[in-house]
């Protein structure tokens, strides 16, 4: 019987990790191991790690020796894997009973990485679910629409998809632990393109309860980047895209393009920053930008106000 190794990544999730872990043993499909690694928490995660796998004979706790962060977290989970597929999911996050049992039937059936809808829940817990939206069912969909993919959660996304450990071992296929941002991204680009295939399949069932990061959460510590790093993770996408779409280029210079406006618009209301560093910042990823049309977004961010 095929098992399914699930690994997550714990930092200061005392206030979520029951609600968690208890919907992974909860699981339809039970031949399933359980890796909670604990990333040098200071609140009562380890310990509750450790509870549940006294408790649980598929449940595996493990502390890092020192902080080492989300990638190289995940990392030590897959070497403990003894499964023949693995997921990831967020220690602040939940899942719905089946979660597994339709990402391995839909996996086996597709022979393909298959991706589920899933419900996001934002910081007053008010829900909302998401599915892919071409067919507003399921389907096969090319990589060659990375682009669109990736703007739905449904390509760098982690926690609504399964793996195949053999790709994974034969191409040692990891979390690269120098990036803070992207790194989601960068492996499921590298598994796609090592186990060379052209398809995904994408499917409606909400299965995944995806809830918006606290200031504790060892996720939200990395969700920080620039905007350098985005044009980064959008070149994978382009890389990936290319092989399969001509309209490749287009759609990454659009990208491009739509990510800049984005950061703009936020580095302009952010207050962390003064004037000064707004504008530097602004131009060290747009050189075209002007102090004129600064000035120009500036007033636009105080008439928000009045609106």
């Amino acid at each position: 019987m095929d098992k399914i190794s699930i690994v997550v990544a714990v930092y200061n999730a005392e206030k979520t990790l029951k609600k968690c872990v208890d919907s992974l043993i909860g699981q339809t499909l039970k031949n399933t191991e359980i890796i909670l690694v604990n990333d040098c928490s200071k609140d009562n995660s380890s310990s509750i790690c450790k509870q549940y796998e006294s408790e649980y004979s598929n449940v595996i706790a493990i502390d890092n020796p020192y902080n080492v962060g989300v990638s190289a977290t995940r990392n030590n989970g897959i070497e403990k894997a003894k499964g023949d597929y693995i997921c990831f999911v967020d220690s602040d996050d939940y899942v719905e009973p089946d979660y597994l049992e339709q990402l391995l039937n839909n996996f086996k059936k597709y022979n393909t990485v298959p991706i589920c809808g899933f419900i996001y829940h934002d910081e007053v817990n008010r829900c909302k679910p998401v599915k892919y939206s071409w067919s507003g069912g399921e389907e096969k969909v090319s990589l060659g629409d990375a682009f669109k993919l990736n703007a739905e959660l449904y390509l760098t996304a982690l926690w609504n998809k399964l793996f195949d450990m053999q790709i994974i071992e034969k191409f040692n296929v990891r979390f690269d632990e120098n990036l803070s941002m992207g790194e989601d991204l960068r492996f499921s680009v590298e598994y796609f393109e090592k186990s060379d295939t052209e398809f995904v399949y994408a499917f409606s069932a909400h299965l995944y309860h995806y809830t918006k990061l606290s200031e504790n959460t060892l996720m939200s510590d990395f969700a920080r980047g620039n905007a350098e790093d985005g044009i980064k993770s959008l070149k994978m996408i382009y890389d990936l895209a290319v092989k399969y779409n001509s309209d490749a280029e287009l759609e990454y210079n659009k990208a491009v393009k739509n990510l800049k406006d984005n950061y703009i618009y936020f580095l302009v209301r952010d207050k962390k920053y003064s004037w000064k560093q707004q504008l530097k910042k602004i131009r060290g990823f747009s050189e075209k930008y002007t102090l004129l049309t600064f000035l120009v977004d500036k007033l636009k961010a105080v008439r928000e106000k009045f609106v």
